[in-house]
């Protein structure tokens, strides 16, 4: 029974060579990932240039000059196309709601671009061009209705309001 127990007392060889082995194994390891790194890297710098050249190939693209006669034509197609869409029927209906037969009105301009209009003209007296302007306000296709200028006109003994009235279109 001592000699069974004295193996156990002897000290276990030394076996280096197996930690060695482990270590050799470990940096092959380490350098094999440090290699597999450094090719993801490269890759992704790679990408990154073409993506880099892809966004400046597409900046560089240039829009072609319209002739003269092209840009003629896009501006009246422009023009024809705030033209139709400007709302012509509120704004004659809200004049016409108005209108008075102590009042002439004498010129028209609408600003279609900025849906504007001006109205100038002449009233009998002052209490008319009053309940003109009343009435204009208080249509729902306008809005901002005012008196921009007002003259009094004497023609021989006749006396009259020269007036314009500017609003904007709803």
């Amino acid at each position: 029974m001592t000699a069974h127990l004295s193996r156990y007392l002897k000290p276990r060889p030394r076996n280096g060579w197996q930690l060695w082995l482990l270590a050799v194994a470990l940096v092959i390891a380490s350098c094999w990932i440090a290699f597999l790194a450094f090719q993801e890297y490269q890759q992704t710098k790679r990408i990154e240039a073409r993506i880099d050249k892809l966004n400046a190939s597409q900046a560089k693209i240039v829009i072609p000059k319209l002739s003269k006669e092209e840009e003629a034509d896009a501006k009246k197609w422009a023009e024809l196309k705030i033209e139709r869409s400007f709302a012509w029927e509120p704004l004659f209906n809200a004049v016409e709601r108005s209108a008075s037969t102590e009042i002439e009105l004498l010129e028209f301009q609408p600003d279609k671009s900025s849906h504007t209009v001006s109205l100038s003209g002449e009233a009998k007296n002052h209490k008319a061009l009053l309940s003109f302007l009343t009435a204009l306000a208080a249509q729902s296709s306008l809005e901002n209705v005012y008196l921009a200028h007002q003259q009094l006109v004497v023609r021989d003994r006749l006396e009259t309001v020269s007036f314009e009235i500017k609003a904007t279109l709803r």
